[in-house]
C-alpha cells in the first residue's frame, strides 16, 4: 500500500480500504493482476491499482467477495454521498437558489432557457414593486428595464442579476410622460414546501410550484414520450384524410413528430416545408375534420381568432381560445405575406389557425414582435403586437401537394364556429 505524507493513498481520496485483498479479478473483460490498492472515493467509484496500472469501475462492475476483501463497504459510500447531496440541496435552499416566478419553481443553479443574467446593472429608482435600472450604464444608449424581487437595493447601487422575462412594465417618468418597458422577475425564495419533487431530485430545472389547494401535477406527464419532447406547437386539419399544417419552426429540428387530438396521438410524417413561409405540411393516418382555408384577403379590422395549445406546463394541455383583430394587412417593416394582429398569442401558439367569424382560416399564427428589437429601435415596449401569415401564402403551398384536397370556403356564418374549429385543431409534439 502506497504511503503518502503519512497516510494511504485510500484515506487520502476517500473511503479507506485495507486488508487481505484479492489480487487478481476480471473488469470488461480485462484480467488485473498483481493488485496493491483498491479503494473506494467520496463518488462510490472504486480505484484498483495494479500490475495493469489504474483503472475506476463503478462497484457493480467487480466481484462482492472482491470488494469483501479490499474491505470496501458500498452502502456506507452510497449513504454518505447520499448525505453528501442532502447537504448541498439545504445549502442551495437556504442560499436562495429556487426561485418562483408565475407559479413555477426555477432551479438557478442551472441554465433555464429564457433567462437572462446581467452584470454591472445600475439602479435608476427604488420603486414599491421593484426597482427601474439600466442595463447598459457604461454605455452611450439608454437600456432602462423593471426588475421585481430583488430584495434591498438602493438607488445607484450597481447589482447583477439572474431574471425571467415577464412583459412589460408601464410607468410615468419625471416629466410625467408615459414609459413601456421590459419587465422581469428574479423570483421569491422558495421554502422547501414549494418546491415539487421533481425540481427538488434534479429530474428538471422547473415544475409548477406546490400550493395549499391547488393542483400539483406534471401535465407533461399525460403526453407520450414526455422526458424526451423538446417542443410542442398548434397545427390543424385542412383535409378529411389527415394532411395538417403547422408553422416550418415548430419541426425545423424535430427527430419525430407526433399529433394529439381529441381522439388519441398519432405518429405524424413531415410531408413538405417551406423555411421562407414558415410553412410546414404534416401527415397522419385517420379521418380527420379539416378546416377551410380563405384565398381572399382579410380586412382591416376584421374580427379573428384562435384556438391553440400555449405554455402547456403552466396552462396545461387543453386547447384555449383567443381573439382578437386584423390589425395591418402587412406585417414587420410591411412584409405582405403576413396580417398583424392583436389575437394574443404565446409559446405554443405557432402554427394554429388564424379563423374569421365564418369559419375559414385567413392565416396561420406565426409569431410575436421581438420586443427587445423594438425597445432598442423606439425605446418603448408595443402591446400585443403578432403575426400571422395570410391564407392566400398558405393555399400557394398546399397546391404544390395535389393529394391534399381542401373544402372550399364557408361564405356564410354557422353556428358553432368555435366548438367546430377546436375539432380541426391538434397538438404538434417534437421530439
Amino acid at each position: 500500500m502506497r504511503v503518502i505524507f503519512g497516510m494511504t493513498l485510500a484515506a487520502a481520496l476517500g473511503f479507506s480500504a485495507l486488508g487481505d485483498g484479492i489480487t487478481s479479478v476480471q473488469i470488461n473483460d480485462n484480467e488485473y493482476t498483481n493488485i496493491t490498492d483498491v479503494h473506494i472515493s467520496g463518488n462510490g467509484k472504486i480505484f484498483v491499482s495494479g500490475a495493469n496500472g489504474m483503472t475506476v469501475v463503478s462497484a457493480d462492475k467487480l466481484p462482492g467477495d472482491f470488494l469483501k476483501s479490499w474491505n470496501i463497504n458500498v452502502a456506507a459510500a452510497d449513504a454518505a454521498e447520499k448525505q453528501k447531496a442532502a447537504d448541498q440541496l439545504n445549502a442551495a435552499i437556504a442560499a436562495g437558489d429556487f426561485r418562483k416566478v408565475g407559479g413555477m419553481v426555477y432551479d438557478i443553479r442551472k441554465p433555464e432557457s429564457g433567462w437572462v443574467t446581467c452584470y454591472g446593472v445600475k439602479v435608476l429608482q427604488v420603486l414599491d414593486d421593484g426597482a427601474l435600472v439600466d442595463l447598459t450604464p457604461n454605455d452611450e444608449s439608454y437600456y432602462p428595464v423593471h426588475i421585481k424581487n430583488l430584495g434591498t437595493v438602493a438607488d445607484t447601487d450597481t447589482i447583477n442579476f439572474s431574471a425571467k422575462p415577464i412583459g412589460t412594465y408601464s410607468y410615468e417618468n419625471k416629466l410625467g410622460d408615459g414609459r413601456t418597458v421590459r419587465g422581469y422577475d428574479v423570483g421569491i425564495i422558495c421554502s422547501r414546501d414549494e418546491i415539487p419533487d421533481s425540481v427538488l431530485s434534479g429530474q428538471k430545472a422547473y415544475d409548477i410550484a406546490i400550493q395549499s389547494g391547488t393542483p400539483n401535477e406534471d401535465v407533461l406527464s399525460k403526453l407520450p414520450q414526455s422526458n424526451d419532447l423538446q417542443a410542442n406547437g398548434s397545427g390543424f386539419f385542412v383535409s378529411a384524410d389527415g394532411y395538417l399544417v403547422t408553422n416550418f419552426h415548430v419541426v425545423k429540428d424535430a427527430k419525430q413528430v407526433k399529433v394529439k387530438t381529441g381522439s388519441g396521438v398519432y405518429p405524424a410524417e413531415i410531408v413538405k416545408t417551406d423555411q421562407n413561409n414558415d410553412l410546414a405540411l404534416l401527415k397522419v393516418t385517420g379521418h380527420f375534420k379539416p378546416l377551410p382555408v380563405s384565398q381572399a384577403d382579410a380586412q382591416l379590422g376584421e374580427a379573428v381568432f384562435t384556438i391553440g395549445f400555449p405554455d402547456i406546463i403552466l396552462q396545461g394541455i387543453q386547447p384555449k381560445y383567443t381573439d382578437g383583430k386584423i390589425s395591418s394587412l402587412a406585417g414587420i417593416k410591411d412584409d405582405p405575406k403576413d396580417y398583424q394582429i392583436s389575437v394574443p398569442v404565446q409559446p405554443g401558439n405557432s402554427g394554429g389557425p388564424l379563423v374569421d367569424m365564418n369559419g375559414n382560416v385567413v392565416g396561420i399564427v406565426e409569431a410575436k414582435l421581438d420586443l427587445s428589437a423594438a425597445l432598442a429601435i423606439s425605446g418603448d415596449l408595443p402591446q400585443n403586437v403578432n403575426y400571422a401569415i395570410k391564407g392566400k401564402i398558405l393555399s400557394d403551398f398546399l397546391a404544390q401537394v395535389p393529394e391534399v384536397k381542401l373544402l372550399p370556403a364557408a361564405l356564410a356564418s354557422s353556428n358553432g364556429v368555435v366548438s367546430s374549429t377546436q375539432e380541426s385543431v391538434a397538438m404538434v409534439l417534437v421530439y
